[in-house]
């Protein structure tokens, strides 16, 4: 399980995955940085509790699917530990510190993940018709 000693020094956001072992609980974390000309790496609301984030969640659906959950904003002292929390729940996703830039790689983000989840249901719908026809016909 990787814990909060194992984050860069400065990072913009990461992703995390459910770790899937019998034996460990947790999350695998995959931190990033932005890399856009001319991005900000200021977080837009820096408060004593800490930095404000864009938070996405998805979770696996009751076909085995990936499915978006829900996004938010958030003020997050320790986005590791937030996310820490989780353990169990079934849900993975995307944390990225809000700065000036960040809301067009959000958004971006969110329209892609979308997209996919949206292009896996109808490919697997399509599978599933097509199937149907190919057994209707034997």
């Amino acid at each position: 399980m990787m814990n909060k000693s194992d984050a860069p020094e400065k990072y913009d956001g990461f992703y995390f995955l459910p770790i899937i072992d019998d034996e460990e609980e947790g999350f695998d974390f995959k931190y990033f940085s932005v890399t856009e000309k001319n991005a900000s790496h200021e977080p837009i609301e820096n408060t004593k509790l800490g930095d404000k984030y864009h938070i996405c969640l998805l979770k696996t659906s009751k076909m085995n699917n990936p499915e978006f959950d829900c996004s938010f904003e958030a003020i997050l002292g320790d986005p590791v530990g937030y996310i820490m929390n989780l353990t169990g729940h079934g849900v993975y996703g995307a944390i990225i510190r809000k700065t000036k830039t960040s809301g067009k790689w959000f958004e971006t983000y969110l329209t892609n993940i979308k997209l996919r989840m949206y292009n896996k249901k109808v490919t697997n719908m399509l599978k599933s018709i097509l199937g149907d026809k190919i057994n209707e016909s034997k």
